[in-house]
């Protein structure tokens, strides 16, 4: 069984947005070819108040652990504060999924081992 296809991520952030707790931001998993046969899992998380997106993506191959990373802006962003407080909260979230799928490979692995031994 692949582990994070894109299928399954897809899953996770149906979830995520069914929760709220995304805030309505619109994050999804970008096509990517699988490394070794399993899919690496990646989650774009486009940001409207920067001229950056971020991006969610496991630490490691089968590693549950995950990391936001911040593309290279292609140019200066300047925000007034109302804009720098709405990207604050585009950030709390990106943060706030990159728990929820970390916490979702977590449980995903332990099924799996269960399954394995039983």
């Amino acid at each position: 069984m692949p582990f994070r296809s894109k299928d399954l991520l897809e899953t996770w952030l149906d979830e995520f947005a069914a929760s709220g707790a995304g805030g309505g931001g619109v994050a999804y998993v970008a096509d990517q070819e699988p490394l070794d046969g399993v899919d690496s899992g990646l989650v774009i998380f486009p940001l409207s108040n920067a001229t950056t997106s971020v991006y969610l993506a496991p630490v490691a191959v089968g590693a549950p652990d995950w990391r936001v990373t911040f593309e290279a802006q292609p140019e200066v962003t300047e925000l007034s504060p109302s804009e720098v407080y709405d990207l604050c909260r585009e950030l709390s979230y990106a943060a706030d999924l990159c728990a929820f799928l970390q916490l979702k490979s977590v449980a995903h692995m332990a099924q799996i081992a269960d399954e394995t031994r039983g």
